[in-house]
């Protein structure tokens, strides 16, 4: 006998098993074909639920929930190109480990390939950038397919946690797709029997002590100069606690890269940028053991220290199963799920105290000349926003820095933070805002967001969920004029030099002459602009308890300087 066609009896069994395994949050495109998935979320009561217009901030907003939280949300569209708008906030799902899962409606079978509207191919349509797909297939209300659906929930969330990414679940629905009313009250009525009885399940988690390999041993028994680099790394992956084992037993200098989640503490070393860009301090900073924590370094200096370094055994520990070797320096790999720890039992944690007490002389007295350097300095520049903010945000608030000079300057005139992120996986400067407002969603913590002219234009989409916020959301747009990050390469020199005058600023800086404060307005966001050192001083971040744009208007060619200093 036929089954009754009651797809939203199929969805909201899917939703339920994704709530009795712990996913919290629900990001929701509008759309028809989507209906079923839409209704099942939308009424179950134990689901936060943010409807965003726009599908490419929707998957960055996404992303920045399963950031903050280690745990994947759900994404829903309809068919269509509605789903090709994800695919960059999946490709940084996949290079920065982040869960993410996606419920992609679509249309049967029997309308694909013959023209029907809003109809496209999404059989593995993001190809290999997701961990895992399943196309799900019509719904049908038979046990057996109501308990692999269930399963597939399990699937899903353990696939997007352990192997770090997005997965693709493709969903096909006939018409009707909306619920009879017995149909719609049934449903109502379960989702909020198992809201009431399954209120927080957290997710299961096992622990390890991990003992090291008689290599690796002798490895710290050689060492007397060791050094932590610590990488980006997402907050569910982060490794603090394993460095933390590692430093209290033993003085050993910390790199903290904005984003590694690793807090400034007595074993930072701050001004690790400028002390690294210069040849001969670098010679003398060479370390005998380097203990890489995270995913692949970023910052120019770190990665050309590294380099001249080549000869250094590295040990890596990253939280998840991936390759991240940039320079194919790696001699050691070590994967370690956030909850183990690590035996140092019988490891000699002996070394060199003149070893650290030099890189700490070497940071402080960096710290002061660059104090110095600011001050001497009377136009307002990036390198002021950024040492003004790092150092009076509240340690409780989130921090979003965007790619291109924002992520860098942090780590030249800023100091890390524990509540630091970065979109550092595929490196782009798409949905930075998106991503700071699914952080503040997820943590229900108030929110800074740093990033340029252009990354800010990039994603303005997403001023209307910034809005809507319930947590303030402070985002700080350095304007100096474009992407002046391209005066830091080589085509910068040659193109002034050898093309008509404007041709790199017209084809590289792209500067924009956008009002910013029309932006704010349309979206009915307060809006401040800074323009001097003096208004830099005189507002205080923590008094904002609304969402705010500030717009600070910095001096390009003295940032530039700023940042070639030391």
């Amino acid at each position: 006998m036929k089954s009754m066609h009651d797809p939203l009896r199929w969805t909201t069994r899917l939703i339920q098993s994704f709530y009795s395994r712990g996913v919290r949050h629900a990001v929701i495109s509008p759309g028809s074909r989507s209906t079923p998935l839409t209704i099942a979320a939308a009424i179950h009561p134990g689901f936060k639920k943010k409807v965003v217009l726009d599908e490419r901030s929707a998957g960055f907003i996404a992303l920045g929930i399963g950031k903050a939280s280690g745990k994947p949300a759900l994404l829903i569209c309809t068919s269509g190109t509605a789903a090709a708008n994800y695919l960059p906030a999946i490709i940084e799902a996949k290079e920065s480990g982040t869960p993410m899962i996606v419920l992609t409606a679509d249309r049967p079978p029997n309308l694909r390939g013959i023209g029907s509207s809003q109809t496209i191919d999404q059989v593995k349509l993001f190809g290999n950038q997701t961990v895992f797909f399943h196309e799900a297939g019509e719904p049908v209300i038979d046990q057996d397919d109501l308990n692999r659906i269930e399963y597939l929930a399990e699937q899903a969330i353990q696939e997007s946690i352990m192997k770090g990414g997005a997965v693709h679940i493709n969903m096909p629905f006939r018409k009707p797709l909306e619920p009879t009313a017995e149909q719609l009250e049934r449903a109502t009525a379960e989702s909020h029997i198992q809201a009431v009885n399954q209120s927080n399940v957290p997710r299961n988690t096992f622990s390890r002590s991990l003992k090291f390999t008689d290599e690796i041993r002798d490895l710290f028994d050689r060492s007397s100069k060791p050094l932590i680099i610590a990488g980006p790394a997402n907050h569910y992956q982060s490794l603090e606690r394993h460095i933390q084992q590692i430093v209290k037993k033993a003085q050993i200098p910390v790199i903290s890269e904005p984003g590694s989640k690793i807090s400034a503490g007595t074993h930072s070393i701050n001004r690790f940028d400028q002390l690294l860009r210069n040849p001969e301090r670098r010679s003398k900073l060479k370390p005998d053991l380097i203990l890489l924590f995270g995913d692949q370094p970023f910052t120019k200096p770190v990665l050309t220290a590294m380099e001249s370094w080549r000869e250094v055994p590295v040990i890596q520990f990253l939280s998840r199963n991936t390759w991240q070797d940039h320079y194919l320096l790696v001699s050691h790999r070590l994967i370690i799920e956030p909850a183990d720890t690590l035996d140092l039992g019988g490891l000699r944690l002996s070394f060199s105290k003149t070893w650290f007490d030099t890189w700490k002389r070497f940071d402080s007295e960096l710290s002061n000349t660059l104090g110095q350097r600011l001050k001497e300095s009377g136009q307002l520049t990036d390198g002021h926003v950024f040492k003004h903010l790092s150092g009076s945000i509240p340690l409780d608030w989130n921090v979003m820095l965007s790619n291109s000079f924002p992520v860098r300057d942090m780590a030249q005139f800023g100091l890390p933070s524990a509540n630091q992120y970065v979109n550092r996986g595929a490196a782009g400067i798409d949905g930075i805002l998106s991503t700071a407002a699914g952080i503040a969603e997820s943590t229900s913590k108030p929110t800074c967001c740093l990033l340029g002219d252009l990354a800010f234009l990039h994603d303005s989409n997403a001023l209307f969920s910034i809005k809507s916020s319930a947590v303030p959301i402070v985002t700080v747009v350095i304007n100096n004029g474009g992407g002046t990050i391209f005066r830091m390469l080589p085509v910068h020199k040659m193109m002034d030099n050898g093309q008509p005058s404007g041709f790199f600023r017209a084809y590289f800086e792209t500067p924009q002459d956008i009002e910013i404060q029309f932006l704010a307005n349309a979206s009915g966001i307060n809006y401040l602009r800074i323009e001097s050192l003096d208004d830099l001083a005189k507002h205080d971040i923590q008094s904002f308890k609304k969402s705010i744009i500030i717009e600070c208007v910095t001096d390009a060619d003295e940032s530039m300087k700023l940042r070639e200093f030391l």
